[in-house]
């Protein structure tokens, strides 16, 4: 699939075929990332510029979109508070907001509280648009390096029983998560609290494409069962109360107790934050890759910026 000059908006965008050559690609990028921090700067990008226009908190994504750009030689203009010091403060629509930032920069990647929010920009760019999260919905870039961090671990995708525990309702991640590896020969054991299920529509969906799947509210039970963990924090930001989001924070929380209950060769992922659904006791057992996921989430995003921009 040629990505060359298209937005990245979701992860409907790719098939198997399409993710595997992602994945290759990404290989090469940590290439150039060991050759840049060794002080070998790569040119890919010379001369190209990329907008991250963030409407909503970030760490990991907006560092490391720019990492990508400036590690192939490309240059970042950035707002990581566009709610408090943009021209949306003065009413500006998304779509002008897209049209004027696109006479400026060769790509832009953005993020907004509001599903469907980052589609709106793109419609009036004249530039690739990449999806950092909008809301509730998607997180393609973020799905595509979890994925990318278990094909990297386990040497593939198909055979497996994919775990995820936590905020299933609200959390864009094992949404998007789920829209990747249903093109994979998987199991799925979805963990969580019964107001906090996965969308009956993603459900469907998995079933409808063949794929086993169970739901239940005990992690304990199942955890022996998965090669991936998958755990996501249960997000306040997406509760209309405090009191409705206290009563189900800390539901689960993964500790050594727990974790000698897993396979040996399961690994764990987490996109971050996390806030107290895993014990930091657990960081040093070696099947723990949420911190190496942060280095994949570069590469990955590298070879995004070298689709997308050719």
């Amino acid at each position: 699939m040629n990505l060359k000059g298209q937005h990245i908006l979701s992860t409907k965008q790719f098939d198997k075929e399409s993710l595997i050559s992602l994945f290759q690609l990404a290989d090469k990028m940590q290439e150039i990332l060991k050759k840049s921090k060794a002080g070998k700067q790569d040119m890919t990008m010379e001369g190209k510029l990329m907008a991250t226009l963030f409407f909503e908190p970030s760490t990991r994504t907006r560092f490391s979109f720019e990492t990508a750009m400036q590690r192939l030689g490309g240059r970042v203009i950035s707002n990581a508070d566009m709610m408090g010091t943009s021209s949306w403060k003065k009413h500006e629509t998304l779509e002008d907001t897209g049209k004027v930032v696109s006479q400026m920069a060769d790509v832009i990647v953005m993020r907004h509280p509001e599903a469907g929010s980052v589609k709106r920009l793109a419609s009036a760019s004249d530039v690739p648009v990449l999806n950092a999260g909008d809301g509730p919905s998607e997180h393609p870039s973020q799905a595509l390096l979890d994925v990318y961090t278990i094909w990297k671990s386990k040497g593939k995708l198909d055979g497996l029983t994919i775990g995820m525990s936590g905020d299933s309702k609200y959390g864009r991640v094992p949404h998007s998560q789920c829209d990747l590896l249903k093109h994979f020969d998987c199991k799925f054991i979805f963990v969580s609290p019964e107001a906090l299920k996965m969308p009956e529509a993603i459900v469907k969906e998995l079933r409808e494409t063949g794929h086993e799947i169970r739901e239940t509210e005990n992690l304990g039970e199942s955890i022996g069962e998965m090669d991936v963990i998958a755990c996501t924090r249960i997000q306040e930001e997406r509760f209309s109360s405090e009191a409705e989001y206290k009563k189900y924070a800390g539901v689960y929380v993964l500790d050594n107790t727990l974790m000698q209950k897993a396979k040996t060769d399961a690994i764990v992922l987490h996109p971050l934050p996390r806030v107290n659904e895993i014990s930091p006791e657990v960081d040093k057992d070696p099947r723990v890759k949420y911190f190496e996921q942060v280095g994949n989430g570069v590469a990955i995003r590298m070879a995004l910026l070298v689709s997308v921009l050719g």
